[in-house]
């Protein structure tokens, strides 16, 4: 990251601790890049982020399916970061399930309006089924409570 004639510039350059962790952060982009790069495009974008665990690069993914797929292009992977300069004895992804970002599941909310109720109780009241009328009058229950 390159930040020219910035207040940001100027800290990261009074910063020591910063400035290594600036270019630490640069490094495992451009490795990431790399990785990319190696594998399908439809497993490239959702690789997360990488990070060393001795000579083996992590490659966080945030389905095990993904990881799968790595797993399969590690060799591809691996030749790909020799070629760019990294060495690395072996590739192993992570699976970050709390990185996923697919859309939360909704409830229903389900609304009985009046009349409806109504009649359902009306119809409990008729109904000779003591199953029936019970079920009945749990769904009766169960709609009163969320008005």
């Amino acid at each position: 990251m390159k930040y020219k004639n910035t207040s940001i510039d100027r800290l990261l350059h009074r910063d020591v601790s910063l400035k290594r962790l600036v270019q630490q952060v640069d490094t495992l982009n451009q490795i990431l890049d790399v990785v990319r790069s190696a594998l399908p495009p439809e497993v490239a974008q959702i690789c997360l982020g990488v990070a060393w665990a001795g000579s083996e690069l992590l490659i966080a993914v945030p389905f095990s399916a993904a990881g799968t797929r790595i797993r399969q292009a590690a060799p591809d992977v691996l030749r790909a970061l020799d070629a760019a300069g990294w060495h690395a004895t072996a590739i192993r992804p992570k699976v970050q399930v709390a990185l996923q970002h697919g859309n939360p599941i909704q409830t229903k909310n389900l609304h009985i309006p009046d009349a409806a109720k109504t009649a359902i109780d009306e119809l409990s009241q008729q109904v000779d089924d003591p199953a029936l009328k019970q079920a009945l009058a749990s769904l009766l229950k169960h709609h009163t409570k969320k008005t």
